[in-house]
């Protein structure tokens, strides 16, 4: 099964971590979630607004790279 280095970035911090994954599609999935996962944490924590690049790696070449962003605003 092939390593994955999944990256996630913003101005506020930097994570990366290795990752066993069948398939390029299931690394990339779990990056995204990752993601997604510190952006609600942020949110929950009072940040109305949390983007970050997601990168996906396999043997030290980028595979693919996204940008994320999520939100929270009342409605009045």
């Amino acid at each position: 099964m092939p390593t994955f280095h999944i990256h996630v970035v913003n101005s506020d911090f930097e994570a990366g971590d290795d990752i066993d994954a069948p398939e390029f599609e299931a690394a990339k999935r779990q990056a995204l979630r990752s993601a997604l996962t510190i952006g609600a944490d942020e949110i929950c924590n009072g940040t109305p607004f949390f983007s970050a690049e997601v990168r996906v790696e396999l043997d030290g070449k980028l595979k693919e790279r996204f940008l994320i962003g999520i939100g929270q605003s009342p409605l009045k």
